[in-house]
């Protein structure tokens, strides 16, 4: 007899009298089911009452679900409910019901040779099936029947996942489900009637084969009642996979550019400008390879339900009963690292190319065996088709570049809130792909347009790839200068500069780099750049490039303005302006100012300028309070406090503390990701400006004059509103607002002293290295009367602060409800003298806001997905390294607390885990020393702290480094047993030094090698087995 495993449950409710119900939300159970299955692995099952399943999300165990001879196809939860809607119809007949093989063996050979006719489901179906128009592309508004088929999914799909008690006691959404069912089925029979009365025996479609062919076993017709819930169903499953499944394709080929670079160029090269045609199909390999990997990862259809024809011992060891439905879970089956490796979740095409090599049912997004989808064939044409249509005619870019995916379900799964926008190519104009068209040939950009009279500018664009902002703030300043410089500058995002770069007008590119990845509007453009690399496509361009990076990221510190300008020159670009790259960290703002002034004079001196204006000053106007007015923010995208306390830390450093907060609705994270927030300015620094300007916090200030967004509003702003949310107050002053200054100032000392900082050793030590900010110098030297505009203008757009965050979505009280997720951040508050002297007190932006928010304040924030590589194994036995100092521990938190999760839920004991943890003083700043001990207690991790200042026992380890070449014995073996190894901490220290301690443990094992071939050696490890997250 088999080892007989009990299958993991999570625990019941009210003391079993509700099950699992609470664990399942009913609108949405395939979200909740995969929640439960990265908690309780591969295999677990669920007590919803009326019914119990199991969930299986592992390759190996669906394998053997799989087969036919001993599984088979249940109709169950919301299948069950949607007989209501198509009875005995294809997908959702039971086995034993005669129409089902009737159907099936009436339709398989139409299908089987159905070409492609139309594009588009909805209407598609209805043309290639019924030879019926819903005329959904003549309208501003769909067919009827569509929000009909949408409402009853949805109340479907709840009905699904409720009990027979809440079903029996949902009475007003039966009646309107069986009203909108009455209405759908109403149509299909007057479409049959009609056809009956009025044959078409020459229409080649669907309908007539049901109407007239016999079944080849039966000799029997199939009847009207089952032809027209087979023609429900086609429109149901025809619309609603279809479609989800292009959003999906369309929303990952963007996130990943360089996949639709290669699927536009497999394009091009088959189509050209020619009309498509049936022989092409077979020629999209890379666009079917496209699509088929969008099944995979994000596909509609969510799970398939599967019963054992017998009581069955499942892998050996899991005693399933027949009666039992089995939901393979696809998302966990199509990303299973066993099958498809460790990038299992990264969308890349290239594994469908070699689709033969799959291992068998490690694919199956339309179905199992006989009962697998049967419009397959049809479908994959018609996204081909609809695929190649687009791309050879379109540019294609999401409205909102840095949205993240959020799914929603009816029966089947689509994204929420995905928009995308299209731009005809160039030299793609309304007549190619047309039978018959002719084009029109344009060059492939906008060419210059020379100044040709008085009062007439010359063209400009500029072009920006920005996350946080600052490119985006620099492209407008220079906009807004470009007329007294004799130009018309355009600014767009990078991304809508692909295959539209202007012609013989200056382009100006101004992006950033983030951890060496393009900022999400520039991401398409650098794709398109690098698949093109090898041609000289840009000879006629004329650029110049400002780059933005940051020095804590030492290793791809500017990489991509580097890569971009590299890429325009390969490719033929000439450059007009020598290229800057500043340091977020740094003088970011004296350099952009430096490198536009050099750019004006160069363009000025070549003679491209046109008609010159008066210089475009802002202008503030400053209207009086008169009774106070509330302050409103925007109500999308706030989270709520749930939490707020202090971990310590005084006495030895700055105060620690942790928020907790519930994420915006529908916002999900993965341990490890960051929590991004845009805090406002502290009161003090607010309060100083504002009595600089003599400014009461309800006077209101209308700012005009200028083309930067974040100092625009239709409105009227108040004046502390204004300075708490929209600018940053901190920045260092720049040398060239210094010269502002210096004539502003009425006294010759204030002249003198301010004359001074402009030197360049003079500017670095005393305002660089000082943070001496622009309100720092209007204190300190107070015969300086700077306009309030003038102020305004030289301030740099407030910037969002991103955190790593300290908690796991998989713990109970971080996921309190179907809708929301809470999450912790870890920080320093920082609170110091300030450096610029005059008795003024520093306090951090960010995390001052942090530390005076309180359980119910709102706080606008989101999550950001850190780098790919930061997340821990799927495999919770692997071994894992976590090395921290100070909040560095904060998503080594996380993962602590997911694996703690995993192990109580699955009752299994992970693999080792160290943490290696620097603190100061174990008394003052070990912070969660409870929690980390009591995991340690329970098997989970291994800490090993570092005190500096002070620590429990006088022979202990002061610093991280030290104790890990100590132990390094411990570490090789870990190493060797396939661990990997996270940091968090410091750039220049804690990074910097265990870098070099990694680097002599390998350097001790190879004695032969050289510190060249270690440094090399450690680089090829941060792929994958070495990943960090530094800061400053």
């Amino acid at each position: 007899m088999p080892d007989i495993v009990p299958i993991p449950q999570p625990p019941t409710h009210a003391y079993g009298f509700l099950g699992n119900l609470p664990d399942v939300d009913p609108s949405f159970a395939l979200k909740s089911l995969r929640h439960l299955s990265e908690l309780y692995g591969p295999i677990y099952q669920l007590d919803l009452l009326s019914r119990k399943f199991v969930v299986v999300s592992s390759y190996q165990l669906a394998h053997e679900v799989c087969d036919d001879e001993h599984y088979e196809k249940i109709v169950t939860g919301q299948s069950t409910e949607l007989r209501a809607l198509s009875k005995d119809a294809l997908f959702t007949a039971h086995n034993h019901e005669p129409n089902w093989g009737k159907a099936h063996r009436t339709l398989m050979p139409v299908f089987g040779v159905m070409g492609v006719r139309k594009i588009l489901a909805f209407d598609t179906i209805g043309l290639c099936f019924f030879n019926y128009r819903f005329n959904d592309f003549y309208s501003e508004n769909v067919h009827p029947f569509a929000h009909q088929m949408t409402e009853v999914l949805l109340e479907a799909a709840k009905r699904g996942n409720r009990s027979r008690l809440q079903t029996s006691m949902s009475i007003w959404s039966t009646a309107k489900m069986q009203e909108n069912i009455d209405a759908m089925h109403k149509l299909c029979k007057e479409i049959i009637a009609e056809r009956k009365a009025h044959p078409q025996p020459d229409v080649d479609d669907l309908l007539n084969t049901m109407l007239n062919a016999a079944d080849p076993v039966t000799g029997e017709k199939l009847d009207d009642e089952n032809i027209r819930n087979q023609m429900v169903t086609f429109l149901v499953a025809g619309h609603e996979t279809t479609s989800g499944t292009l959003s999906f394709l369309f929303y990952n080929l963007l996130k990943y550019p360089e996949t639709l670079q290669k699927a536009q160029q497999e394009v091009d090269q088959v189509l050209g400008d020619a009309p498509v045609d049936v022989k092409h199909l077979a020629q999209f390999k890379y666009v079917d390879a496209c699509i088929k990997e969008t099944l995979r990862i994000t596909g509609p259809i969510g799970a398939i339900s599967r019963h054992a024809k017998q009581d069955t011992i499942l892998a050996g060891q899991y005693s399933i009963s027949k009666d039992v439905p089995i939901m393979l879970n696809l998302q966990g089956i199509h990303t299973d690292p066993a099958v498809w490796g460790n990038d299992s979740k990264v969308f890349r095409p290239e594994r469908m190319l070699d689709f033969d090599k799959i291992p068998p049912d490690a694919w199956r997004p339309f179905g199992v065996g006989d009962r697998a989808c049967i419009g397959r064939v049809f479908t994959e044409q018609e996204m081909i088709l609809n695929v190649a249509l687009i791309l050879q005619r379109f540019q294609v870019e999401m409205v909102d570049p840095m949205y993240d995916l959020t799914i929603r379900s009816t029966l089947t799964l689509k994204p929420d809130g995905l928009r995308f926008k299209v731009r005809r190519r160039p030299g793609k104009d309304m007549m190619v792909g047309l039978a018959g068209g002719m084009t029109t040939q344009r060059s492939n950009a906008v060419n210059g347009v020379k100044p040709t009279g008085v009062g007439k500018k010359s063209k400009m664009t500029i072009a920006y790839g920005s996350n946080a902002g600052t490119c985006k703030a620099f492209a407008e300043d220079l906009q807004t200068r470009a007329p007294e410089f004799g130009f018309e500058a355009a600014v767009t995002t990078l991304d809508q500069a692909t295959e539209n770069i202007p012609k013989d007008i200056p382009f100006i590119v101004i992006t950033s780099s983030y951890e060496g990845k393009p900022p999400d509007n520039a991401k398409k453009f650098v794709a398109w750049l690098e698949a093109n690399s090898s041609g000289s496509t840009l000879d006629e361009v004329h650029y110049a490039l400002f780059g933005v990076g940051n020095s804590e990221w030492a290793s791809t510190y500017h990489k991509v303005p580097k890569d971009v300008e590299g890429l325009l020159r390969k490719q033929g670009a000439k450059q007009i302006y020598a290229s800057a790259f500043a340091d977020v960290k740094r003088d970011c703002t004296g350099d952009w100012e430096n490198w536009a002034a050099g750019l004006w004079q160069k363009l000025h001196e070549s003679g491209q300028a046109g008609s010159l204006e008066h210089k475009s000053e802002l202008k503030t106007n400053v209207i009086k309070h008169d009774v106070p007015s509330a302050l409103n923010g925007q109500e999308m995208s706030w989270g709520l406090v749930k939490s707020a306390k202090s971990l310590g830390g005084f006495g030895v450093g700055p105060e620690k503390r942790e928020l907790e907060v519930h994420l915006p609705e529908g916002t999900t994270y993965r341990t490890g990701d960051y929590l991004v927030v845009l805090p406002f300015n502290p009161q003090s620094n607010v309060q100083r400006v504002l009595a600089n300007f003599h400014l009461h916090p309800d006077d209101r200030i209308n700012i005009s004059g200028t083309r930067k967004s974040f100092l625009q509003s239709k409105e009227p702003i108040g004046a502390a509103e204004f300075f708490y949310s929209r600018v940053e107050l901190n920045s260092s002053v720049t040398q060239r607002q210094l010269e502002v200054l210096i004539s502003h100032a009425t006294s010759d000392i204030d002249r003198t002293a301010l004359k001074s900082l402009t030197s360049d050793e003079e500017f670095q030590s005393q305002v660089i290295d000082r943070n001496y900010s622009l309100i720092d110098v209007l204190e300190d030297h107070s015969s300086v009367a700077l306009p309030l505009a003038s102020y305004i203008d030289m301030l740099k757009p407030l910037a969002p602060r991103q955190y790593s965050i300290s908690s796991s979505p998989l713990t109970e009280r971080h996921h309190p409800t179907h809708e929301t997720f809470t999450a912790t951040i870890t920080y320093d508050v920082y609170t110091a003298p300030a450096r610029s002297g005059g008795h003024r007190t520093f306090h951090g932006v960010a995390t001052t806001y942090l530390a005076n928010l309180r359980p119910g304040s709102r706080i606008h924030c989101f999550v950001r997905p850190t780098n790919a590589a930061f997340h821990l194994p799927p495999d919770p036995t692997v071994p894992i390294i976590m090395i921290a100092a100070g909040t560095g521990i904060a998503p080594m938190r996380g993962f602590i607390e997911e694996r703690a999760a995993i192990a109580s839920a699955r009752a299994i004991h992970p693999g080792p885990a160290l943490l290696y943890f620097g603190c100061r003083d174990y008394e003052k700043d070990f912070i969660y020393r409870e929690e980390l001990a009591e995991w340690e207690q329970q098997g989970v991790v291994t800490v090993r702290p570092c005190f500096s200042k002070r620590g429990p026992e006088a022979d202990g380890y002061e610093y991280v480094p030290d104790r890990l070449w100590a132990e390094r014995e411990e570490l090789v073996k870990m190493f060797e047993a396939g661990s990997k190894t996270f940091l968090c901490g410091s750039a220049d220290k804690l990074a910097k030094s265990t870098a070099e301690v990694l680097m002599k443990i390998w350097l001790e094992r190879y004695p032969e090698k050289s510190a060249e071939e270690a440094e090399a050696w450690l680089q090829t490890q941060k792929e994958d087995r070495y990943v960090t997250d530094v800061f400053d």
